[in-house]
């Protein structure tokens, strides 16, 4: 289930909750009292140390990508200025298969730039994913010591006390749990 579909789930059970939806009194006094906090899911995958560190990776490995795809858009280049050069000089069959194996390399080009975006997002979302779990083990502790038995994402929510807000201590301790993380070279 995608966060933000997990968001709205949460939302509606909570206003639910509130609302009495489906809820008859006795099943209401069998529940226990709702404790809640909240977490600013966002802002933690966005400053959290693990989060940086996957960014800056990501940002790196799309550099140098960049410059393999830079490199062989020039040879290409080159490749066409050189049969623009030999068109008036070669047979038509001959100037045609020289197209055709231009054309079929463009065709390369393009798909390994669109799998190295595609291998660039695959690495990303699994080391994303690896932070949302510590996040959640983070979460589920604080959750279990202080007594908490609902914690929603702040994003989804209209007004809360900043008293119940994690968003502080889920970072500071998940950048003591996850401070760093390798973004793997590749999914299997």
């Amino acid at each position: 289930m995608t966060w933000p579909a997990l968001e709205r789930l949460l939302a509606i059970v909570l206003v639910g909750w509130t609302m009495g939806l489906g809820v008859s009194p006795a099943a209401a006094d069998a529940l226990p009292p709702t404790v809640a906090a909240v977490i600013d899911y966002q802002r933690i995958l966005r400053d959290s140390r693990a989060a940086r560190a996957i960014r800056d990776q990501v940002e790196s490995r799309r550099r140098l990508y960049q410059e393999e795809i830079a490199k062989e858009e020039q040879r290409l280049h080159e490749v066409d200025k050189d049969l623009a050069a030999q068109r008036n000089l070669l047979a038509p069959d001959a100037f045609d298969s020289k197209r055709q194996t231009f054309e079929r390399d463009v065709a390369a080009v393009q798909r390994m730039a669109q799998e190295r975006r595609r291998q660039l997002d695959q690495v990303a979302a699994v080391a994303l994913g690896e932070v949302r779990s510590a996040m959640i083990e983070v979460v589920g502790e604080l959750a279990r010591s202080r007594g908490f038995n609902l914690v929603l994402p702040s994003s989804g929510l209209l007004l809360f006390s900043p008293e119940i807000d994690l968003t502080e201590e889920v970072l500071r301790r998940l950048d003591q749990q996850l401070p760093n993380i390798k973004v793997p070279d590749k999914v299997d």
